[in-house]
């Protein structure tokens, strides 16, 4: 049935110049659910909780990470499965996969975590992935949230493997970092066990998310984990639309040059050649409560005046809940060619954002290659960029790692992660009046 998904396009320049070779057009396409019967679904989930219980979550860490399990298994519905494992540089199966209803003995036994012991992820992640697939159900949201303190010892080959089999099986990992010392004890008498605020690894917490369709970010405080769990909650009971991927469909000419999610995070999206004017591009799942939003940036080749399809695209995908597989809407991308027109600002100021993440992502892959200068010198752009947006306490983290690299050579591990996950959620909380800068090729 038609209408379960609404798909929107928008130009940065509704018209462009004619006669003007290799002009870049973005194109901002919006993909949300719709309709009464899908905003009245609640997806059923399979959610796998692996939790670090090492030595270094001691004190405030241990009882918040309690506390905020309690809280989700109490939002859960009855119907939904849920496993929690506990792993240091051992493992337990502390709850093994069954329905979420007898809260009040799931919860003694959440409350029975101590912390102990050093990390091995790869424990935790194969445990995890076990009582998963012993509930897998293409109709449910079949997702391991994984939460860690420190560095994996010995094993990111295995964690990074276990996630490509978690991909392969659609089952997505949600990896999350914790970060800050604890200062205090959880209860009086517990010794304190201090550990630096970047001691996880998060390339290895990205290449999990990305090699399991799913995603990784930080947790800055202890007190924080309740509300990303529930987050996380809340976002997969409203995922409705689920496989969902994008064909776009170039008219002769008409050049793809990136491709980019920009909600609910902006990340580089991976794209794959069916035809020679024709490209796919995996979006995943759709929730209701953000949809999916991508920016395509497309090369157009000079034409006379007067108006022309540049592309069309079109979005097949699933909706379990309705029984509905391989639904599909469309939409043509239209621009004129002309007198070039203004930029619509709603467009520009998404541009400026990706743009911010592109430039310091570019920088962290120049300053692990050794290209000192050139990380700097993205970096400071980056900082510019992020200084037209409004977004003065990350611009100030961008100057300072420049700053680092000019002075010692590198950058922090702290300013590393505040920029790359800082950056890809800049979407998130857009200025529509914003007075942006135009956009670099």
């Amino acid at each position: 049935m038609p209408g379960e998904l609404n798909l929107s396009i928008r130009l940065l320049r509704d018209t462009v110049n004619a006669n003007v070779p290799q002009q870049l057009a973005y194109v901002l396409l919006d993909a949300n659910p719709t309709g009464a019967q899908i905003q009245g679904i609640q997806a059923p989930l399979n959610l796998a909780l692996v939790l670090d219980r090492s030595g270094s979550m001691n004190g405030a860490k241990i009882h918040n990470l309690r506390e905020a399990t309690k809280l989700l298994i109490q939002h859960m519905q009855p119907t939904d499965i849920v496993s929690i494992i506990t792993f240091d540089d051992q493992v337990d199966v502390l709850v093994a996969a069954q329905p979420a209803q007898n809260t009040a003995q799931l919860m003694q036994v959440v409350d029975s975590i101590q912390d102990r012991g050093g990390t091995q992820i790869s424990l935790g992640l194969q445990q995890a992935l076990d009582q998963v697939r012993r509930n897998f159900d293409p109709g449910r949201v079949n997702k391991i949230v994984l939460l860690t303190d420190g560095n994996s010892w010995g094993d990111e080959a295995a964690c990074q493997a276990l996630a490509q089999q978690a991909g392969q099986q659609n089952i997505s990992i949600v990896a999350l970092g914790l970060g800050l010392p604890n200062v205090a004890p959880a209860a009086p008498g517990m010794p304190v066990v201090m550990g630096m605020s970047d001691d996880w690894n998060h390339q290895l917490l990205d290449a999990l998310g990305r090699a399991s369709n799913g995603m990784s970010d930080k947790i800055d405080t202890p007190q924080e984990i309740a509300q990303v769990f529930q987050q996380i909650l809340t976002t997969s009971q409203a995922t409705v639309v689920r496989n969902a991927e994008l064909t776009l469909r170039l008219v002769q000419d008409v050049l793809p040059r990136q491709v980019w999610q920009t909600l609910p995070l902006i990340s580089n999206l991976s794209q794959r050649a069916i035809s020679p004017r024709e490209i796919q591009i995996p979006l995943g799942d759709i929730d209701k409560t953000t949809g999916k939003q991508i920016l395509a940036e497309l090369i157009l080749p000079p034409k006379p005046m007067g108006k022309n399809r540049i592309a069309q695209a079109e979005i097949m995908y699933d909706v379990p809940a309705m029984g509905l597989v391989e639904q599909k809407v469309r939409g043509d991308v239209v621009i004129e060619y002309g007198t070039e027109s203004p930029i619509n600002p709603q467009v520009m100021n998404i541009v400026e954002r990706v743009s911010a993440h592109k430039l310091q992502t570019q920088a962290l892959s120049d300053a692990q290659a050794g290209n000192v200068a050139g990380a700097t010198q993205k970096l400071k752009a980056a900082a510019t960029r992020l200084l037209n947006i409004g977004e003065n306490q990350l611009a100030q983290d961008a100057m300072q790692e420049a700053n680092n690299l000019q002075q010692q050579g590198q950058m922090s591990s702290a300013g590393t992660k505040r920029l790359n996950y800082g950056t890809r959620k800049l979407t998130q909380q857009l200025d529509p009046n914003i007075d942006a800068a135009p956009p670099q090729p």
